[in-house]
């Protein structure tokens, strides 16, 4: 079951974040830049966890 979310944020990025999120788009990691964003916060919450 896909969880629900609740809360938003606001961001102001540079080119280069901008660039990062286009090219997990294109790669098929996520289909848009807010599904981008929480991909790299799941990967970080992954790669992170002790």
């Amino acid at each position: 079951m896909k969880e629900t979310k609740q809360h938003q944020v606001g961001v102001k990025l540079n080119d280069a974040q901008v660039q990062l999120l286009e090219n997990l788009i294109k790669e098929g990691k996520a289909k848009t830049k807010a599904s981008a964003l929480q991909y790299l916060i799941n990967q970080y919450s992954i790669l992170n966890s002790k």
